[in-house]
């Protein structure tokens, strides 16, 4: 069976621990540090104003390596996952950005899912009241008694009770799953490689060039010229 669902633990790249506002910041001072010592004199004339930092590649980077820690980490239950596409609030006050996927369910998904309540029954009974209950500043729109869920999950076949399940099967496997895809994520991407030149700090450098300071300079990323 194929549903489409939103994938738990993503993070969204607002004031998160895959991207907030030191990322862009430990990015370009690392990589002016790097200029200024590798580079003849325009490079060392650079300025934090000279320099910017590609969001949207980064984040596609980011991305694409979250989902790649997530397919190694799903439940054996969910067979394939494809046509991940994030959703983004236009305000960021009360939400952050989500991820939702195609998933594709083994044939015997809910012999699985149902061994998995029956095995985990006390614990989810605890978790799933304490998740979705409604609160000052939180509306829940899932149902709060996990007798309740048998009939979203295997009747009505409901992505967000399916989604949220795989997650809870995810966590019952290893309780740093959250901290683990984000590691891993970023284990994958280099921040100071979406550092680009400004053109001010073009200019800069295309000075040195005429003057011959600067040997060698490709436009979207210096080509430092190191010495033996």
């Amino acid at each position: 069976m194929k549903v489409n669902i939103e994938l738990p633990f993503f993070p969204g790249f607002y004031e998160s621990d895959l991207e907030n506002s030191d990322t862009p910041y430990w990015a370009i001072k690392e990589e002016l540090q790097y200029y200024r010592e590798e580079c003849d004199t325009p490079c060392k004339e650079l300025t934090e104003d000279d320099l910017d930092f590609d969001y949207k590649g980064y984040e596609e980077e980011v991305r694409n390596a979250w989902v790649d820690g997530f397919r190694e980490r799903m439940p054996e239950i969910v067979s394939s996952l494809e046509g991940v596409e994030m959703t983004s609030p236009r305000y960021y006050n009360f939400e952050t950005d989500r991820l939702w996927a195609d998933v594709e369910l083994r044939d015997d998904w809910m012999d699985e899912m149902r061994h998995f309540i029956a095995s985990n029954y006390d614990w989810l009974k605890e978790r799933i009241h304490e998740d979705w209950t409604s609160y000052d500043g939180f509306m829940s729109f899932m149902e709060n008694d996990v007798d309740k869920w048998e009939e979203h999950l295997f009747q009505e076949q409901d992505g967000r009770y399916i989604s949220t399940m795989i997650g809870y099967m995810m966590y019952r496997e290893n309780k740093e799953i959250r901290n683990d895809l984000v590691m891993d994520a970023l284990e994958d991407v280099y921040a100071g490689s979406y550092v680009f030149l400004t053109d001010e700090g073009k200019e800069k450098v295309e000075k040195g060039i005429e003057d011959g300071s600067v040997k060698v300079y490709d436009p979207d990323q210096l080509a430092i010229p190191f010495t033996e």
